[in-house]
């Protein structure tokens, strides 16, 4: 296996030292995992991360009996090993060809479609993993939520893992039966290059908006990143009819779609809200939205007037839908099949998700940015015919920048405001709420209270028939990290309790 191996490397600095013979039982980065396996084969690759370099490692994991190979890019001094010693130009490469070939490249000959962007990944793949599943395939679905596969759910700690996971999981699913695999693909897995290897068949590209502006530093960076899904991964992938679906935005989308152009061997499928639609062009003519679902009509990729409609509310969701179509028509699935995938897809936990209360709506969603806030607001403003109030926080050890405006957003929009916590880590949420003060005027009633527990139920107190709440920041999310501690916390069951507890005191009272 390891002659495989660094024949596939094909460094020109590349070079052997030991023997290359014997079995292969792992294959990790993490010196921790390495110290661990003991009685099994391993090979130890030793990459530069983003805060920790494996190089540094190698003397301390250099007389471990299970490490069969070390592959590094320099070697230490004094560094002495009966192990083999490979070196080559670029680890994560390397490690990244090795994983492909250790779980016999599962996304091969299996479909395999990545989403990326700054808001809408995750309701996307649900939508594509329906799609998937009414056109007959067992798709697996991998995000910021789970990996999920038919009756299986694991919680996700990444939105993205590293390859060698992403590998291991898809090739695990593929034995379980998976014969499609649709995930998210998040800006630091693009950057970190922790997507190399795998093979796609489709990237889907929802909007580019400020976020981790903290990690990329400016937009341009932040931009770069995503296309990597595009021009790099995509590009490189042996897959026949390999597709992009991308906004015509006239923004980043429209940017991206005129670089990805430029590689013959993609179908590039666009969609917008206005235009002329063409065989690779689909064009929302009508839409509308309502706290019941949405309704679309389009024309383009071959198809005229075509109308579907879905649980689903709010224009942002109809860009989201509109993805989704716009991908089905460039894999050549009958309208009838599209619609019936929207039939069965209810909204997505966090995602803009319904909570039952007496009186009015109340809602809970993931919007932790200005951009997916205002989404957010601007969908259930113009569908509230009472007082629409907003529940939300920022998170802690994080883009500071956004506070304020977020602030801002939310007093435009709400009647009601009510600040709080989101995950204050180790930063003081009293400090964090008075940087999100900063931008708000208090033109419009505003509640300050850290406990995000006492916000979301005094939030509650006099929701009327008409009105709207929103509580924001924490989506599906079931905890809440206080200093370094994760604590167990659902803004879901939050508000059911508070109404319970409301109840409760109006009984007492009687």
């Amino acid at each position: 296996m390891l002659k495989r191996w660094i024949e596939s490397f094909k460094a020109a600095d590349i070079w052997l030292k030991g023997s290359a013979d014997g079995n292969v039982d792992q294959i990790t980065s993490d010196s921790r995992a390495a110290e661990k396996a003991s009685g099994k084969q391993i090979v130890f690759f030793a990459r530069k991360g983003p805060t920790k370099d494996g190089h540094d490692f190698l003397n301390e994991l250099s007389k471990l009996p299970q490490i069969a190979a070390f592959v590094v890019e320099k070697i230490p001094e004094k560094f002495e090993t009966k192990a083999a010693i490979i070196l080559v130009r670029d680890a994560t490469l390397a490690m990244a060809l090795a994983a492909k070939d250790f779980y016999k490249n599962p996304s091969g000959d299996t479909f395999c479609a990545a989403v990326t962007g700054t808001n809408g990944k995750t309701t996307t793949t649900f939508l594509m993993e329906s799609l998937l599943q009414e056109s007959g395939k067992r798709p697996a679905r991998l995000g910021t939520i789970e990996t999920h596969f038919e009756k299986i759910s694991i919680p996700s700690e990444l939105t993205t893992p590293d390859f060698t996971v992403l590998q291991k999981t898809f090739s695990e699913l593929k034995q379980k039966g998976a014969d499609a695999f649709v995930f998210e693909a998040s800006s630091h897995a693009l950057e970190q290059n922790r997507l190399l290897g795998l093979e796609l068949d489709l990237a889907l590209f929802t909007n580019l908006t400020p976020e981790h502006l903290d990690y990329h530093k400016n937009m341009e960076n932040y931009f770069q990143a995503k296309r990597k899904l595009f021009v790099e991964l995509l590009a490189s992938s042996k897959k026949k009819n390999k597709i992009a679906v991308l906004p015509d935005d006239k923004a980043y989308g429209s940017r991206l779609a005129e670089e990805v152009r430029v590689n013959s061997g993609i179908n590039v499928f666009t969609w917008a809200f206005e235009g002329i639609p063409s065989e690779q062009k689909v064009i929302i003519k009508t839409w509308e939205t309502n706290l019941s679902g949405s309704s679309v009509t389009i024309s383009g990729a071959g198809k005229e007037n075509l109308k579907f409609h879905s649980k689903l509310i709010g224009k942002y969701n109809i860009e989201n839908m509109a993805g989704m179509i716009t991908a089905a028509l460039a894999l050549k699935i009958d309208p009838k099949i599209i619609q019936r995938s929207l039939d069965s897809q209810s909204p997505v936990r966090g995602r803009l998700e319904r909570v039952s209360v007496p009186a009015g709506f109340a809602f809970v969603d993931y919007a932790h940015t200005p951009d997916a806030l205002e989404n957010v607001l601007l969908t259930l403003r113009p569908l509230t015919k009472g007082k629409l109030k907003v529940v939300f926080g920022c998170g802690g050890d994080r883009d500071r920048y956004k506070r304020p405006k977020m602030g801002a957003i939310a007093e435009l929009y709400a009647d009601e405001i009510f600040i709080t916590s989101d995950n204050p880590r180790t930063e003081d949420p009293e400090a964090i709420i008075q940087e999100i003060l900063n931008g708000v005027q208090k033109i419009k009633p505003t509640h300050v209270e850290s406990d995000r527990r006492l916000a979301i139920e005094k939030s509650l107190f006099g929701l009327e028939k008409n009105d709207v709440l929103l509580v924001a920041g924490k989506g599906h999310e079931d905890y809440q990290i206080l200093g370094t501690t994760k604590v167990a916390f659902d803004d879901r069951e939050v508000i059911l309790t508070g109404i319970q507890n409301q109840k409760g005191k109006k009984c007492s009272s009687n």
